[in-house]
């Protein structure tokens, strides 16, 4: 195999047709414009050729997806934004670096370990930044909140990557060393921005999954590693030119409230409906009595039940009230005489 006369070189190996440092930049910028999951499309199309028995990675570099990426302490993240929020000046900004590791400080010299900073809208206006502004400051020779946190710490972990960023690493020192084949520099490249593309994924979808007290920008990037990509996973507000609803995602929702709601046991009985209003502003109209449709005036046809209402309609007429009212009352001397006469004629 013919071996790199200079790793750093980047235009020593093209990748789909482009340089080095031009498929990087191609990468990010999709991250910038929240494509992520396009971009982790076209690496895995690249992966197809680099993976695999006899080939410079291993084959699960091509099947490991965001959703097997797992992001640690986004409890801790959210009692640690609790903390810093000043009233008038909360946390607007979240970002999580990753950093290579320090071969004296870990066990493991291919695991990276990642950084978490948090942002106000004093270090930059964050919380009104959508898509485009964010991409136009990542642009700056440096970012404008660069320095400004409120504070730092190691809140936030990716785990499930481990062993593929040990891969990169050893292959990292091949290049360094100008010791890599073209083709263990193109793996080198392309799987460098694999574990970057997964990391960006997961943080965005950890965030809209679990919620954040507020809508808030949610930034990954490279601290002194390699592809040291730096792109906004969520913005705080939809941006016209990239909506943050399509492709990959959308701001993050507030996160749930750890109490939950108040409820309200429901009254024994509905309430009456309110009275309609009347028409040109009369009295509202009398809600009508039971049996004053004009149907309980009328039989059912054959095999249909016969309702109350329609059975007292019947045998309650207005002929028969008449009647009773035309009867007259039996006097007190006609009730004496039935009583006296009575047992004369049970005699007879």
């Amino acid at each position: 195999m013919d071996y790199m006369d200079n790793a750093q070189v980047p235009d020593a190996v093209t990748i789909d047709g482009m340089s080095e440092n031009q498929f990087r930049t191609a990468i990010e910028a999709m991250l910038r414009e929240g494509r992520a999951d396009e971009a982790a499309r076209r690496i895995k199309d690249e992966l197809v050729f680099l993976c695999g028995e006899g080939l410079p990675l291993p084959a699960r570099f091509r099947f490991i997806a965001s959703q097997d990426v797992i992001v640690t302490g986004w409890d801790r993240l959210i009692r640690r934004i609790a903390e810093l929020d000043r009233p008038g000046d909360p946390v607007t900004a979240i970002a999580m670096d990753i950093c290579p590791a320090i071969a004296a400080a870990s066990a493991d010299p291919g695991r990276p370990f990642y950084e978490t900073a948090y942002y106000t809208d004093r270090a930059w206006p964050f919380s009104t930044a959508g898509r485009s502004r964010l991409a136009q400051a990542f642009a700056m020779p440096e970012v404008p909140w660069q320095g400004a946190f409120e504070d730092n710490d190691d809140t936030l972990g990716v785990t499930g990557l481990e062993d593929l960023h040990a891969v990169i690493a050893a292959m990292r020192k091949l290049c360094t060393a100008g010791m890599a084949t073209a083709e263990e520099q193109r793996a080198c490249t392309v799987g460098a921005c694999h574990l970057a593309v997964l990391t960006h994924q997961a943080l965005r979808d950890k965030a809209m999954a679990e919620g954040l007290p507020r809508p808030m920008a949610v930034l990954v990037g490279g601290h002194g590693g390699y592809p040291a990509f730096e792109a906004a996973a969520l913005a705080a507000v939809t941006d016209e030119r990239w909506p943050e609803g399509a492709p990959d995602g959308q701001a993050a929702a507030p996160a749930p409230s750890p109490f939950p709601a108040p409820s309200f046991p429901a009254p024994p009985f509905p309430a009456p409906p309110l009275a309609a209003d009347a028409p040109d502003g009369g009295p509202p109209p009398r809600s009508a009595a039971p049996g004053d449709d004009a149907e309980a005036w009328h039989l059912p046809p054959p095999g249909i039940h016969v309702t109350g209402t329609q059975l007292r309609r019947q045998l309650v007429t207005r002929e028969s009230i008449a009647a009773l009212e035309n009867e007259a009352a039996p006097s007190l001397l006609q009730t004496l005489a039935n009583r006296l006469l009575t047992p004369f004629l049970r005699k007879k």
